[in-house]
């Protein structure tokens, strides 16, 4: 699961330190300390920002589906689902899908199927 590049994304490591191993959730009230990027951290919860709340959604969801020790919770999951319909793909992402596709021999059936329904795959 870790090495599973559909779960492996590029991060500011300062960023993947400080957000360690959080909760997502909505944290309106509190202000991001990274400057360009929005992503606010509060207690042990973490809000990324809305450019990556979809592609998020969609590789958590994919791991769940996949991997089947990894136990998502329910509000988690409601939250996963929320933000797969709010941030639809678009054509990087479902590139980005295939080319991993091609070389770990895995679809990511969660991405490929939101690809297909926006006629990008």
């Amino acid at each position: 699961m870790q090495a599973d590049m559909h779960n492996l994304f590029p991060a500011i490591g300062a960023v993947n330190a400080l957000r360690s191993n959080y909760n997502f959730t909505l944290l309106p009230a509190a202000k991001s300390d990274f400057g360009a990027c929005d992503m606010r951290i509060e207690g042990s919860k973490a809000q990324p920002p809305e450019a990556a709340r979809g592609r998020i959604a969609r590789s958590y969801l994919y791991i769940d589906q996949s991997y089947p020790k990894y136990s998502m919770s329910k509000q988690q999951r409601q939250l996963m689902s929320a933000w797969d319909t709010q941030y639809p793909v678009n054509v990087q992402e479902c590139q980005r899908a295939k080319k991993i596709a091609a070389i770990q021999l895995n679809d990511n059936e969660v991405v490929k199927s939101r690809c297909q329904q926006a006629n990008i795959w």
